[in-house]
């Protein structure tokens, strides 16, 4: 058996996984609300209708501010990390073994939530979200299309869509976009211009990328642009420790297992922006007040 694995390097190697997932700030994570509750493999998150506040009569009976309510279940089957430590390599592993096993580890789960966030997103786009007390999901908002690279305007056209919405108005706003977009997106020189008011919209977006985003088509991505109340996200961090010997052979298991859970709450603060997934990477000219163009000779 490795030698003296379990007085070291496995004490180690479950502090590094906690300490970097606890200091590891995942893609989408903290972009999305929580309040998952797991029931085997199940994951229910609370949904509350609007609630809005009202005048008494004086010395009457106080009215019920009742809302609808309902909870969203979904899937959250267990998932699995899990390493294993050959005997004969003992003499070469180390706390920086133990570490770099741990960090390796800490990274699965972060994508792993990423990856349910993305899912849910998928779903809220190409199948809509259910209203408040069941019925046939309603879609969410989609703009633009798979023949043309999502640009500013775009993206502009969809903050302004969630912001006429007063249920998000105020929150954050969390738009994910695949690398490529995100470059084109930074070359956009009004991103850079600092002879603007303060009023740009685009500074109060949570930017994010992925390569995680669904493809539709061929050489079509799917954005989302969503609030942060409108998806929910969950992991149980009871995470269960996997240790032992796998049967006769000169390996121990090591590693965990957890559950991730995410859902749409609200389609009205979900935007789904079509765009065009691969394109060349120009820079839009700049406009120079005063500037007159000059005609060659």
């Amino acid at each position: 058996m490795t030698q003296n694995i379990k007085e070291w390097f496995i004490p180690r190697f479950e502090t590094e996984v906690h300490q970097a997932y606890q200091q590891r700030t995942t893609r989408l994570g903290d972009t999305v609300s929580g309040g998952g509750t797991f029931v085997g493999d199940k994951c229910y998150f609370p949904r509350l209708g609007v609630v809005e506040a009202y005048e008494n009569v004086r010395f009457a009976e106080l009215a019920l501010a009742n809302a609808d309510q309902d909870f969203i279940e979904v899937s959250a089957k267990a998932k699995f990390i899990a390493f294993g430590l050959y005997d004969p390599d003992h003499n070469k592993y180390s706390i920086a073994t133990a570490v770099e096993y741990g960090k390796a580890a800490a990274a699965a789960i972060a994508r792993a939530e990423d990856r349910a966030i993305i899912n849910a997103l998928n779903v809220a786009g190409t199948v809509g979200v259910a209203p408040i007390g069941g019925g046939a999901p309603v879609p969410v908002t989609t703009i633009g299309d798979y023949d043309t690279p999502a640009d500013l305007d775009l993206i502009v056209e969809g903050i302004t869509l969630l912001g006429e919405n007063e249920a998000f108005e105020g929150e954050d706003i969390t738009c994910v976009t695949p690398f490529r977009n995100k470059v084109l997106l930074s070359m956009d020189p009004y991103l850079a211009k600092s002879d603007m008011k303060g009023n740009r919209p685009w500074e109060d977006v949570r930017w994010r990328h992925t390569q995680m985003l669904p493809k539709p088509e061929a050489d079509g991505v799917d954005i989302y642009l969503y609030a942060r109340s409108a998806m929910v996200s969950a992991y149980n961090d009871q995470m269960t420790k996997i240790d032992e010997r796998l049967g006769a052979s000169l390996t121990d298991m090591n590693g965990y297992w957890l559950q991730v859970g995410a859902a749409p709450r609200d389609g009205r603060g979900i935007i789904r922006i079509k765009s065009k997934a691969t394109f060349p990477i120009t820079r839009r000219a700049t406009d120079v007040n005063g500037l007159v163009g000059i005609l060659p000779a």
